[in-house]
């Protein structure tokens, strides 16, 4: 994973809280402690959209780099490219609508309401950016099988995003049992959007099967 470029450091040793549904009002200070308070917050924006039942699992590396960013993350007005490449393919109607209103904090939330109410969630394998993080490489896969194991049943359709993540989940996940697509799903960055959008629609397209 690449270094982070941390945009909300300061020297403090308290956390300051977002207001829900704003979760993006974050104040960092490295330690322990603040990293479990950290990995609460991407935790409870998630949570908040999980379906009641998850019938398509995606699973990305890390929650971006810059703090102000997250899937998840309601009030975000700038990049975001994960979120948008994947309303774009689910909801291409939706998508356009939310950019040409100026990306509304509402209408975020719509959309994301949206990929739950059909079933999909999406973690990743970081729970906190990865500069944050204070898990071992080695401890990444198993972390992420226990937390498979309390989210869904061995037939829910998973799909990896990013070249590493396929890299690092694809094989163990097959061999503990999960259906996992065998598409290797680009990051939709970097010139790879059109790439993203055709692996993802067909990965999507062998998951409904």
């Amino acid at each position: 994973m690449k270094s982070c470029k941390i945009v909300k450091w300061v020297g403090c040793r308290s956390w300051v809280w977002p207001t829900a549904p704003n979760f993006t009002s974050i104040i960092m200070y490295h330690t322990v402690a603040d990293y479990e308070h950290l990995k609460e917050i991407y935790a409870l924006a998630s949570k908040r959209y999980r379906p009641a039942r998850i019938r398509t699992l995606l699973i990305g590396e890390a929650p971006p780099c810059a703090t102000d960013r997250f899937f998840y993350f309601e009030d975000v007005k700038k990049q975001d490219s994960l979120f948008l490449e994947i309303m774009g393919v689910l909801y291409p109607e939706e998508k356009k609508r939310y950019l040409s209103k100026g990306r509304p904090t509402e209408g975020k939330a719509d959309l994301l309401q949206m990929f739950a109410e059909d079933g999909f969630w999406l973690i990743d394998v970081y729970e906190v950016p990865g500069d944050f993080s204070k898990e071992l490489e080695q401890q990444l896969v198993p972390n992420l099988l226990k937390r498979l194991s309390r989210y869904i049943d061995k037939q829910t359709p998973i799909l990896l995003i990013k070249a590493n993540v396929f890299d690092m989940c694809y094989a163990p996940l097959t061999e503990a049992g999960y259906t996992v697509s065998e598409e290797r799903i680009p990051f939709p960055g970097s010139g790879q959007q059109g790439v993203f959008r055709e692996k993802f629609k067909r990965a999507l397209g062998d998951a409904m099967k």
